[in-house]
């Protein structure tokens, strides 16, 4: 893990870029500007970048694997109905258990739903009811906020969390968890969620396993 860091100070964690890998650009383009409807940034032959809120999303060209990634977008809080149905209108959403498509995280005074992209990457649409987030009009992709988490997989969560912390001063969740095989760092604009490779990504049974990633933010760059 490389880390390039500023003046390091406790901060709000915002991440304001994210740069990510996929197996087809093409396709990553269709599915990110027409179904989700981010606006387009830079586009060319090896890389596209998007406008999702106040972050940058950026996938560059890979040409061995097919990466995957967890990604979540905070949503305007009282928007959530109608981006269920905004999403459920174009792709499956994934059940978080028999039946079941909302996930309720009331230590984190949220709730979520999840689908996948294009790379097989499991995406996550939440609210998080303590943030001032509110809009009159009518959904549109105006209401993703922000990429709000963002997973990296590593073999020492401990590790990882505590070179973070010395780094960059980014503190431990206060609203947790904090376990052996996965730690949230940040706070509710912006997390990463440290997962133990193999662990497998909610909802589904896919595991959790290191690709390439940066991520940017006003006083931190992080290159996985």
């Amino acid at each position: 893990m490389h880390l390039a860091h500023h003046t390091p100070k406790q901060i709000e964690m915002q991440i304001s870029e994210l740069i990510l890998k996929t197996a087809s650009i093409h396709r990553t383009k269709l599915f990110y500007n027409k179904t989700l409807e981010l606006p387009i940034i830079i586009d060319s032959e090896d890389s596209i970048s998007f406008k999702a809120g106040k972050t940058i999303l950026t996938f560059e060209a890979i040409t061995e694997g097919k990466p995957y990634y967890h990604i979540a977008f905070n949503i305007t809080n009282n928007k959530f109905s109608d981006s269920y149905e905004w999403i459920n209108n174009k792709l499956d959403i994934l059940p978080v258990e028999d039946g079941i498509n909302i996930a309720s995280y009331p230590n984190w005074n949220a709730q979520s739903f999840y689908f996948y992209d294009n790379n097989a990457s499991i995406l996550e649409f939440i609210v998080r009811f303590d943030l001032p987030y509110y809009s009159p009009k009518p959904f549109s992709v105006d209401d993703i906020i922000e990429i709000s988490e963002i997973g990296i997989v590593v073999n020492n969560t401990e590790q990882t969390s505590k070179e973070l912390y010395q780094q960059f001063k980014i503190s431990y969740f206060e609203k947790g968890p904090r376990l052996p095989e996965f730690i949230v760092m940040g706070d509710d604009y912006g997390l990463l969620l440290i997962s133990q490779q193999g662990r497998q990504w909610v909802p589904t049974h896919k595991p959790a396993l290191p690709f390439p990633l940066t991520i940017k933010g006003d006083d931190i760059t992080l290159k996985l």
